[in-house]
């Protein structure tokens, strides 16, 4: 009987071959602390290991330039920028030089730092930055002698589909610069850089299925359905050949990245607003290039995590201008959403059970206030020359908090002035509603603020009580839960009526399955993350309103997320 796994698609597509493992093989013993005569003998092997992973990594950018996009053959770059990191190789050479720690175990020590203060952060895409440290980190002890790597197995025969414990650059390239067939991991994030390129190469992947090793065999036969986020493990002839079509057929379909030239709109020419949701200047553009619609959600904590001490109120404004340059579209940035002890100066350290629910967001910002003034009077100044910005303010429980924020602002806009300093004479602000106390009383903060963003992985989080990152209650979070439809329904309807806008954030904004649903129930603006434009447009193409709100109209009269799954799968695969 053929077992069948589920996880979480990463990559649609599909794939078959045998498995090869990587990443399991065990570690080296390396001891801890070495002798005060070995410490040049580490540094040697530790910038070694760096010149050979740059080399390595020059190597990919430059053998994969022919089929990568631009902003794909940046993440190379990234990982260039690791290696050159003065503060990261610093913290490595001073415990080998100063404690007398073995360059493998530096490497591993710092690596776990940078590790533990990113995903400190409530912030998805600075969370994600830690996997490129750790492929970084990773690929160095690969390169130091004696490195685990050089006693893995030879790769099998031909085409195979690669099983790891965590998705990342390295594997993906398998570091010797040839592809897979398919990945399958147990742990890995759809938004990491690796996720990214998994999909720009168009490599089948999943994630999320634990134990793997428990699970298949090295060289088991099995097929990666990642559009159904589906692993089969030794399939018979027969479903073999029916995946090997499905496959083939895949691989002969036409396929075509976004651009400035495509319309947003649905089949029968209803306007839908799609703006960018980015962390980094390379994010912006690649939405600038797609021809999206502004930039509905900037991210703005990794300025404040990468460096020891704050940014300065000049470094902060020359980066928000370039976020704001273009004055004919929307761009929103939202305040700084790191929870306590993420080791951002300045900001709560307090140490509470559950981060998640403590001083986040706006109740951080307004306990440690300088930092949220220094944000604002840089938002300000980067704003003096453009009527296109706002500042989105996250976490929001009640009318209070927008009010406070509002009216440092004000107090801030003031003092510039005063200083004959250039800034906006407006600013619009809004609060980002992600709490379901702030969702239930969407009207009375709407009426406050100038329109409303909905985080919606994070609202849906909440109100079913579901980590989204815990394989552990991951079908809790991806229910299609009635009172998630309902509350969503409830906000568009509020804001219609007082005709201020609404935006859908999110990776579940951006579900091609729920997609028409947010249309029927009346979103028309969502703040995506550039890499999905695509499979939204290829959505918004196949229906027209009057469908969606047929489709709204069902699913908001039935009582169990199982009838909704029935509804919104019935509903897709009669529009495939």
């Amino acid at each position: 009987m053929v077992k069948v796994w589920k996880g979480e698609a990463v990559s649609a597509g599909i794939a078959l071959g045998p498995v090869r493992f990587v990443g399991y093989e065990r570690e080296v013993a390396a001891p801890a602390r070495i002798a005060s005569d070995q410490v040049d003998v580490e540094l040697n092997a530790l910038r070694s290991a760096l010149d050979v992973s740059r080399r390595q990594i020059e190597s990919l950018k430059a053998t994969h330039g022919g089929s990568l996009g631009e902003n794909e053959l940046r993440i190379f770059d990234v990982h260039i920028a690791y290696l050159h990191d003065p503060m990261f190789v610093d913290e490595i050479e001073k415990l080998v030089v100063k404690e007398c720690v073995s360059v493998r175990a530096a490497i591993r020590m710092v690596a776990d730092d940078y590790d533990r203060i990113f995903q400190l952060v409530e912030n998805e895409y600075l969370r994600q930055r830690a996997g490129d440290f750790r492929d970084v980190a990773t690929r160095l002890l690969r390169n130091l002698d004696g490195s685990s790597a050089r006693a893995a197995l030879p790769p099998p025969e031909g085409r195979f589909v690669l099983a790891a414990k965590r998705l990342s650059v390295n594997d993906l390239f398998k570091l010797d610069d040839s592809q897979v067939e398919g990945i399958v991991t147990e742990e890995g994030s759809v938004n990491s850089h690796a996720a990214i390129l998994a999909r720009s190469m168009g490599v089948p992947t999943i994630t999320g299925i634990p134990d793997l090793p428990g699970k298949l065999s090295e060289g088991s036969y099995v097929i990666v359905d990642a559009g159904a986020g589906e692993l089969r493990v030794d399939p018979d002839e027969r479903l073999r050949a029916e995946f090997e079509e499905a496959a083939r057929r895949l691989r002969e379909a036409p396929h075509a990245p976004p651009t400035a030239e495509m319309r947003h709109e649905t089949r029968d020419g209803t306007a839908v607003r799609l703006l960018a949701a980015c962390g980094n200047l390379a994010e912006l553009n690649m939405a600038r290039s797609f021809g999206m619609d502004g930039i509905g959600l900037y991210r703005t904590e990794l300025l404040f995590l990468v460096e020891t001490s704050a940014p300065s109120e000049e470094a902060l404004v020359h980066h928000y201008r370039e976020v704001v340059r273009n004055d004919q579209q929307p761009a929103w940035l939202r305040l700084l959403d790191v929870a306590p002890g993420s080791g951002v100066p300045g900001m709560p350290t307090a140490d509470v059970r559950n981060p998640a629910l403590g001083l986040r967001g706006v109740r951080g910002l307004l306990e440690a206030a300088p930092v949220m003034r220094l944000q604002l009077r840089a938002i300000l100044r980067a704003t003096a020359e453009t009527s296109n910005g706002a500042v989105l303010v996250p976490f929001v429980t009640g009318l209070g908090d927008l009010q406070r924020v509002r009216a440092a602002l004000l107090e801030e806009r003031h003092e510039l002035r005063k200083r004959g300093v250039p800034c906006a004479e407006t600013l619009q602000v809004a609060p980002i509603i992600e709490v379901p106390a702030a969702a239930l009383t969407c009207r009375a903060l709407l009426n406050e603020g100038d329109f409303a963003v909905v985080a919606l992985d994070d609202l849906q989080a909440l109100l079913v009580a579901a980590d989204r990152d815990s394989a552990a209650v991951r079908d809790y979070y991806g229910m299609p839960h009635p009172a998630t439809f309902e509350l969503l329904a409830r906000m568009a309807r509020e804001a219609g009526e007082l005709e201020k806008p609404i935006v859908l954030f999110g990776e579940a904004a951006a579900d091609p399955q729920r997609l028409p649903f947010y249309l029927g129930a009346g979103y028309r603006e969502f703040a995506i993350a550039p890499v999905n434009l695509a499979a939204v447009l290829e959505v918004l193409g196949r229906f027209n309103l009057d469908e969606c709100e047929r489709l709204a109209e069902e699913l908001l009269e039935v009582p169990r997320a199982l009838d909704a799954q029935r509804i919104l799968l019935r509903t897709a695969r009669s529009r495939s």
